[in-house]
């Protein structure tokens, strides 16, 4: 089933990812609420780390920047989100969750002054 009935509407079922990094990105599935579509966001944070997101936005968010802030360190970088309108649109590749740790402990490991 690709999407949800809600009294008599279809809702849009997209992927889910809160937070990734470079095309590691830990996926779940989700139903969009009424008027919202299927995102890919993509950013760069400190010119240097490829952030993603997926997930659900209203369609008036979607093509603008917007300002975002990583959770664990409050880095601000810009991010564009690109929106789709049919089910799973947003296709992400699946990756286990110790590649993205991987990603993460060497990214620190590397750019982190020794």
């Amino acid at each position: 089933m690709d999407s949800v009935r809600f009294e008599g509407e279809e809702l849009l079922e997209c992927f889910q990812c809160e937070l990734g990094f470079w095309d590691a990105c830990y996926t779940t599935k989700t139903s969009c609420s009424h008027g919202e579509r299927c995102y890919t966001g993509r950013g760069k944070a400190a010119d240097i780390l490829d952030v993603k997101t997926l997930g659900c936005v209203k369609a008036e968010e979607c093509d603008v920047e917007s300002t975002m802030e990583l959770f664990f360190n409050k880095t601000i970088f810009v991010m564009t989100r690109h929106c789709c309108d049919t089910p799973f649109c947003n296709t992400a590749h699946r990756h286990l969750v110790c590649t993205l740790s991987y990603l993460i402990v060497g990214f620190f490991t590397t750019w982190l002054p020794q």
